[in-house]
């Protein structure tokens, strides 16, 4: 489901959106930790599961970190509702992916739900401003 409040050509909008989306995905299937800081607004936070708001320095050694722990396979990945407003834009997403540790260790596969806010940044671009996400459970095999 897509809205438009305030833009005069929504499809091209909604489409960059989704882009800067498929883009966050890219870079984390890359392990590219430049890559996915390339796509974040410069007062971006995240809202991890179970941890506590990471901005600035933090969130980006927690991406360093976290990239050059795991390598990630995106197994699904899904646009929901987007909703583009002038500069700003409300996206949700789904995505499954196998987290394989770069230690050895066995691969876990996860799934998400989770809403970007993504702001259009004065070049024109847009880049991830807000990130919230949560665990989903397995779906089931009658699904």
């Amino acid at each position: 489901m897509t809205s438009n409040f305030g833009i005069t050509d929504g499809e091209t909008e909604q489409r960059q959106v989704m882009a800067a989306a498929d883009e966050e995905t890219m870079a984390i299937g890359s392990g590219d930790v430049e890559r996915y800081f390339a796509i974040l607004t410069e007062d971006a936070v995240f809202l991890p599961p179970n941890l506590m708001p990471l901005t600035g320095k933090e969130l980006r050694q927690w991406l360093r970190d976290f990239l050059n722990q795991v390598a990630i396979e995106f197994l699904q990945s899904g646009h929901g509702e987007t909703v583009v407003a002038r500069d700003w834009a409300w996206h949700e997403y789904t995505c499954s992916w196998r987290a394989t540790p770069k230690s050895g260790a066995p691969p876990a596969v996860l799934h998400f739900k989770g809403a970007h806010l993504i702001r259009r940044a004065p070049d024109g671009k847009w880049k991830l401003a807000r990130n919230i996400w949560n665990l989903n459970p397995a779906p089931s095999a009658a699904a």
